[in-house]
Parts: C-alpha cells; structure tokens; sequence
C-alpha cells in the first residue's frame, strides 16, 4: 500500500534554532548587548537631564529661604515691641512729668514690713507702665529705674546688662530697683528694660545669657512746677 508523502516544508529556518559552529544559540548574546548599549545611552544623557531639576533647586534653597523669612518676622516683631515699650513708658512718665504719680504717693499707707516706701513707688510705677496695656512681652517682668539729676549735673548712661557676665546688671546698683522720688522743676531719667525672647539671638548682640533679646526705652525730661 503507498503511503502518501508529505508537502515539502518550505518555510524558512527558525532563527531561534542557529547555532554558530554548534555552539551556543546567538540570541542570548544579542539581547545582552542591545541592553548594554541603552544603559550607555541612557549614562551618557544623565549630565543633559533637567527632569526633577525645579524640585532639586528648591530643596538647596528652601532651608536657606525659610530662615530668611523667619529673621525678617523676627526682627518686624523685635521693633513692633519697641515701640510698644517705648509707648508704654513714655504714658507712664508723664505721670511724674506732670506731678499726678508723685501726689498720689504722698497720700499712700505705710508700706508693709520689710518693705521700703521707694520700692513700693517703683511697683506702682511699673504697675502704670503696663496698665491697660497690651503687650507681645511679659510685661509683669519689666525692669524700671527712675533717677533725679540737680541742675549742673553730668550723667552717664549704663546698660541693664552687664556685658561680662550677659545678665542684669547689678554694679554699682542692681538695674530695676532705684526709685528717686521726682521734685517739682527737676530733672528725671526713666530707664526701662524687658527680656525678649528670640530664636535668632545670634543677630543681635544686645542678648543676655539665656539667648533672650533685651528691649530698652529711655525717658528723659523735666518736671513741671507742679508744687
């Protein structure tokens, strides 16, 4: 019985199946190479990237930026207090500018034990300094001297810190604690110092040992003939 033979195959060899000289099949080599050639494009297009540049850009100038903001609002809020304390002080002083406070003092009761009649005057003062008042500093811990000068007379300005130790000053007299009661016609000085807590304490160099910024305001002036 004849046996019907197969149509001839004429389709063409599969590549897949050449092997060079017996060897391994060429295919895997081929595909090696083509990866190594686009990991060298893509090397040699990395130093002409701009993908992702803005986001780099911003964060090498952000923390810098940031920073700068926050000295500029610092420094706003440091000069807003100022004024404030210079506001503050300047109301209360017209009180002895005028007579009012002084007058006030002579009717007061005895002070209390262990207590001094000029102590008790320079609370009240402090008291008129921050009454009504509202402030961005504690305004409880203001520090007050109020000094009398005779005609004639030189002065020379001292700072509330001590600029050895970088705290208040207490040499020759401790800052915060000297009350001369102002006569009619005199001459008064009234120093008034705050703490002022700050972040960047490093700006000003008028800081104490704590890192706090310290706020001052001078009133100088005359009394008026009240008497």
């Amino acid at each position: 019985m004849l046996r019907e033979r197969p149509p001839h195959d004429c389709r063409p060899p599969d590549r897949r199946s050449v092997t060079a000289g017996g060897g391994p099949s060429v295919r895997p080599i081929r595909s090696l190479a083509i990866r190594f050639l686009a990991i060298r494009r893509r090397i040699a297009r990395f130093p002409s990237a701009s993908g992702g540049a803005t986001a780099v850009e911003f964060g090498l100038i952000a923390m810098p930026f940031l920073c700068l903001v926050a000295a500029i609002i610092e420094t706003a809020l440091a000069f807003f207090a100022g004024q404030v304390l210079d506001n503050a002080v300047s109301n209360a002083a017209r009180q002895l500018y005028t007579g009012q406070f002084q007058t006030a003092r002579s009717s007061d009761p005895a002070p209390p034990a262990g207590t001094t009649a000029q102590q008790v005057a320079l609370q009240k003062f402090k008291d008129a300094v921050c009454n009504g008042r509202v402030t961005i500093f504690a305004c409880s811990d203001i520090k007050v001297d109020v000094l009398t000068l005779s005609d004639g007379t030189d002065y020379t300005p001292q700072s509330p810190v001590d600029s050895g130790t970088k705290a208040w000053r207490t040499s020759p007299t401790t800052f915060g604690t000297q009350y001369q009661n102002p006569g009619s016609n005199q001459i008064v000085i009234v120093q008034a110092a705050v703490e002022f807590p700050v972040f960047f304490s490093f700006l000003n160099p008028n800081t104490l040992a704590n890192g706090k910024r310290v706020l001052q305001s001078t009133v100088a002036f005359r009394t008026e003939p009240y008497q």
